[in-house]
């Protein structure tokens, strides 16, 4: 295993994940540049490749983390009721669209899946595949209960959030975020309330 500089506690190879995942979210996976983050952390580009050889490595690396994180954020939300824990995932949208993050990584990897390495591909499905699964789970859940009703199987219905939120984070650097605030409201409105 190995070691890792750190730096009030945040290690260079977790700073340069972090630094990696921002700049994938502003300006897309094709257009980042080791020579952006080693230039942001003050470090030699070698550096960056040190931890991470192939831009691929730091690819599945940005994937791995954000899941990580979404994880981490629906287990500390399991107790919540179904509404609260479809809100979290629409404030995590609001909040990137808020912080000028054109992309979340779901959008950024499928825009370009195509030409995405294997190992990235992998990556970008398995975190799918988590939100996917997570959010039809809420879905019925909340259907079950009567918190939410429609008419759409709770697999559609995921299917409709799950490609609205990443396009509508995109189309609001044309729109704004009153566009985007929209969408979400009208995201609330598919749940229809009880």
């Amino acid at each position: 295993m190995a070691v890792h500089n750190t730096i009030q506690g945040v290690s260079t190879r977790d700073k340069i994940i972090k630094l990696g995942r921002d700049f994938i979210q502003k300006i897309g996976y094709h257009s980042f540049r080791y020579q952006l983050i080693a230039k942001e952390l003050n470090i030699k580009n070698a550096a960056v490749h040190h931890y991470f050889p192939a831009k691929e490595d730091l690819g599945v690396a940005v994937i791995e983390k954000d899941r990580s994180d979404f994880l981490d954020l629906i287990e500390a939300g399991k107790e919540q009721s179904p509404r609260e824990k479809t809100e979290v995932l629409l404030t995590m949208y609001a909040n990137y669209c808020l912080s000028g993050k054109n992309l979340c990584i779901i959008g950024a990897t499928t825009s370009i899946y195509s030409e995405l390495p294997p190992k990235m591909e992998k990556a970008a499905n398995e975190y799918i595949e988590t939100i996917e699964s997570w959010l039809i789970d809420v879905l019925r859940e909340g259907h079950q209960n009567g918190e939410f009703r429609f008419e759409e199987t709770p697999e559609n219905l995921a299917a409709v959030w799950i490609s609205t939120l990443p396009g509508a984070l995109q189309v609001a650097q044309a729109k704004g975020a009153g566009f985007f605030r929209g969408v979400l409201e009208q995201l609330r409105r598919t749940l229809l309330p009880a």
